[in-house]
């Protein structure tokens, strides 16, 4: 079995049932999937899975904004998100050139959202804080890494430099190898994840990556994806 095949059949492992994706995942799988679709090319023909999978994120966060009596200051993020989903799935691909604005839109716009969530964040357990923090890791290095190859990184907020990217490398490795430590019963599932993760590394810290990798998405999704699962899993609860 080849290592590529070895990781897809690690993915087709992780849970079946999800607990619902948390909102910061919905909203970084709709960006990153913006990301790889909405190629600013009129002669690019992307594939069409990321514009569903864009469209189904964007689904999530508005389950998730309904779900819940948010603060109106979050509520208004996630709709501006949404908003801004909306208005670049409206120009058709012989506007292309005009995706990249559109693109930084989105890109600040869940960046408001994301600093929205942190500031609103409920009380978690340290192994559910830990979790997320991982979650988020990966998560902003993937979108880094599309932005870059998308060639809008340093045009939005999230701008990083080469250093920035390893040192979310850094504390990728290090927070899978705290979390492996912490949580035991865990430990397997989290092994595979981190697999899943040093596969696609190399491709993630590429300085000059050339096209957007939709793969990437696919893999590192699957991760935060289960990631969210791990998180939700009531036994990180403290004992009544």
């Amino acid at each position: 079995m080849t290592r590529a095949a070895l990781v897809m059949a690690l993915l087709c492992l992780a849970p079946l049932c999800w607990a619902e994706p948390s909102l910061h995942t919905q909203a970084l799988l709709l960006t990153a999937n913006a990301l790889v679709y909405f190629d600013a090319d009129p002669r690019a023909r992307p594939d069409e899975r990321h514009l569903v999978r864009m469209q189904q994120a964007g689904e999530g966060v508005r389950r998730q904004l309904d779900a819940r009596p948010w603060p109106a200051e979050l509520r208004q993020a996630g709709e501006a998100l949404l908003a801004r989903q909306i208005a670049l799935a409206a120009v058709p691909r012989e506007q292309a050139p005009r995706y990249p604005q559109l693109l930084v839109a989105l890109l600040d716009a869940r960046l408001q959202l994301e600093a929205q969530l942190r500031q609103h964040a409920e009380a978690a357990t340290a192994p559910r804080q830990l979790l997320q923090r991982l979650n988020r890791a990966m998560g902003e290095l993937l979108l880094h890494a599309q932005a870059r190859s998308a060639r809008v990184l340093g045009d939005h907020s999230l701008s990083l430099d080469q250093d920035g990217f390893a040192a979310l490398d850094q504390q990728i490795e290090a927070d899978f190898a705290e979390a492996i430590e912490l949580l035991p019963a865990q430990a397997e599932a989290l092994h595979k994840q981190r697999l899943v993760y040093r596969f696609v590394r190399k491709r993630l810290l590429d300085p000059d990556p050339g096209q957007v990798d939709g793969s990437l998405e696919r893999y590192v999704g699957g991760v935060l994806l289960s990631l969210d699962a791990l998180a939700a899993d009531p036994m990180l609860d403290p004992l009544p």
